[in-house]
């Protein structure tokens, strides 16, 4: 029986030959602080991937998410910082799911893994991305594949049903999850390996903000198809503040590639002409961090933060930022709050059920009255 981590919850799977593999958590962990937490989570990432990566030299790092959605940019840099870390360099390779080019691909990486980005894109909410992962598994049946930490979620059957087909036609592939509700999912559907592991993004490491506080009350909410429609009973009070963050200056990804261009330009002074591909690398990085640093201001710039984006929360842990969290429309954020992150000592318990409960956690803490039961 293998044991994950120092936690104190145990969950038992069973796996594809009928035996059983012990999964810890660290849902039943007493509180902590940002450091404590994400010291800890750092520490099962590697404990989880580190072995995968031994002997490891090319390796190919793809589906870069090119969107504004601050979540996804933050795991990207949490994995090049990972990966950097452990290996001493950046990937051979790197593309979004619509620039993938195989010729070019096996040419920079002939014989090292492909790891493809984590987040909340495998299923079929996001297809694009879900077809580029099962294409991938297809064209390259002996090649090792690993899936960085994804939130598995099928609506349909019929797509569990062909996912699985091809991935359990697959000879090396690993899948990675984040909370347990995914691990079930795999461990039922897919004969591929599975492991349970943290974000990436807390690859990061704490973080000090360097905005002021501007605003009392930050209400970060989803307006993409994963909000869920929350009706209020009551007004929200004056000064708070209601956003996402989907929204980035117009024309930064044309103006961060030509600041590529220039950049990658200097290795001329190296002895080496600098390639097209020298160019997406650094240019993925100056993308994710631009938007990765748009998000820490616009969180750490709040007193207190209420937000149904799994990333909001996880950026919360490492600003080290009070907040309330509620849940999407399939349950990401309460299932990996339950893994990984419930002992953060300034997340508001119980988890919220609607905005009318978590402002009155937060008014509660204001008056310096603990919330009651019924206020979340």
């Amino acid at each position: 029986m293998r044991i994950l981590g120092n936690a104190s919850e145990a969950v038992r799977c069973c796996d594809a030959t009928g035996g059983t593999e012990e999964f810890r958590t660290m849902a039943e962990n007493p509180m902590k602080g940002s450091h404590t937490l994400i010291t800890e989570l750092q520490s099962e990432i590697d404990r989880v991937i580190g072995p995968y990566l031994e002997g490891v030299d090319d390796f190919a790092l793809v589906d870069f998410p090119n969107h504004p959605n601050v979540g996804d940019s933050a795991i990207w840099l949490g994995e090049e910082t990972y990966l950097q870390k452990k290996l001493g360099r950046a990937p051979s390779y790197v593309c979004t799911y619509d620039t993938w080019a195989k010729e070019d691909f096996e040419r920079a990486v002939p014989a090292g893994p492909i790891l493809i980005h984590g987040g909340g894109n495998f299923g079929d909410l996001w297809p694009s991305h879900q077809e580029f992962r099962l294409r991938l598994l297809s064209e390259f049946p002996d090649r090792q594949i690993i899936q960085l930490p994804q939130t598995i979620h099928f609506s349909s059957k019929a797509s569990l049903q062909r996912a699985a087909g091809i991935i359990n036609a697959h000879k090396k592939f690993l899948i990675l999850v984040r909370d347990v509700q995914s691990l079930k999912v795999a461990r039922e559907e897919f004969t591929a390996p599975v492991d349970l592991c943290p974000d990436m993004a807390f690859c990061l490491g704490p973080q000090s903000s360097r905005a002021a506080i501007a605003r009392n009350l930050l209400l970060l909410l989803r307006t993409d198809h994963e909000k869920v429609e929350r009706a209020r009973s009551r007004p929200l009070p004056s000064f708070a503040v209601v956003e996402d963050w989907l929204t980035e200056q117009r024309g930064l990804g044309k103006w961060l590639f030509l600041k590529a261009l220039l950049e990658t330009s200097l290795l001329v002074f190296k002895g080496r002409m600098p390639s097209e591909l020298d160019v997406r690398i650094r240019w993925f990085h100056l993308l994710a961090s631009n938007r990765v640093a748009r998000g820490m201001k616009q969180v750490g710039s709040s007193a207190y933060v209420i937000t149904d984006r799994l990333h909001t929360h996880i950026f919360c842990v490492l600003l080290n930022v009070p907040h309330s969290v509620l849940d999407n429309n399939y349950g990401k954020i309460s299932t990996f709050v339950d893994a990984w992150s419930k002992p953060f000592e300034k997340l508001g318990r119980p988890l919220s059920t609607s905005v009318d409960e978590a402002v009155a956690t937060f008014l509660d803490i204001c008056k310096g009255a603990p919330a009651s039961p019924d206020q979340g």
